[in-house]
C-alpha cells in the first residue's frame, strides 16, 4: 500500500483471498497512506519486516506508483518471489513496478500501456491486468491459489461478480 494506490483495484481480490487465510497489507513504512478513493490505511507491516518465505502472494495495485517507483526493497522482494515461485498479482500501474523488477523480461503480460485486448494474462506465477480487468483479475488469481472448491463453486463466484447473477 502506497499514498495514492487504488485500492478497488484489489479488492475483489482480497476480499476472494480472504476465505483461505489472513491478508497482511504491507507498506513501505508503518505509516499511514491515502488511498486514491480518499481512505485512510496503516498497513500491517512495513517492507523490512517481509521474509519471502511467509508470502504467497503479493499484490502491487495500480494508482500513482511515484512513491513505489524504483524502491529497492519492493524490487528485490519481487525478484526474491519470483525466484521462489511465489504468486505475484500487478494490475494497472503496479504492472509497470513489477516490469520494472525485471521478471516480465521474456513474459506475456497486460498493462494499460499495452496495446493487447486481453484484460489479463497469467504467466506462470504472475498474474497482470489492466485496470477494467479487475474482476477477471480476482477470479483468475483465486484459480491460480486453488481457493474455490470445485468446478460449480469457481462457476457460481464467476456469475455472480462478473455476470451479477444470483442462483
Amino acid at each position: 500500500m502506497y499514498d495514492g494506490f487504488v485500492n478497488f483495484e484489489i479488492m475483489l481480490a482480497t476480499y476472494l483471498m480472504k476465505t483461505q487465510g489472513e491478508i497482511i497489507t504491507v507498506g513501505l513504512s508503518s505509516e499511514m497512506v491515502n488511498s486514491y478513493e480518499g481512505f485512510t490505511v496503516k498497513p500491517h507491516q512495513n517492507i523490512k519486516e517481509i521474509d519471502c518465505d511467509d508470502v504467497e502472494v503479493l499484490l502491487i495495485p495500480g494508482g500513482d506508483i511515484s512513491a513505489i517507483e524504483g524502491n529497492q526493497q519492493l524490487t528485490s522482494l519481487i525478484k526474491e518471489l519470483d525466484i521462489n515461485q511465489k504468486y505475484i498479482g500487478a494490475i494497472c500501474s503496479g504492472v509497470e513496478v513489477v516490469k520494472q523488477a525485471g521478471v516480465l523480461e521474456a513474459r506475456e503480460f497486460t498493462s494499460n500501456r499495452t496495446n493487447n485486448a486481453e484484460t489479463y494474462k497469467v504467466s506462470r506465477n504472475i498474474i497482470t491486468a489492466k485496470a477494467n480487468g479487475y474482476v477477471d483479475f480476482a477470479i483468475e488469481l483465486g484459480k491460480m491459489l486453488n481457493i474455490y472448491s470445485d468446478e460449480e463453486d469457481y462457476n457460481e463466484t464467476v456469475r455472480y461478480f462478473k455476470y451479477f447473477e444470483s442462483n
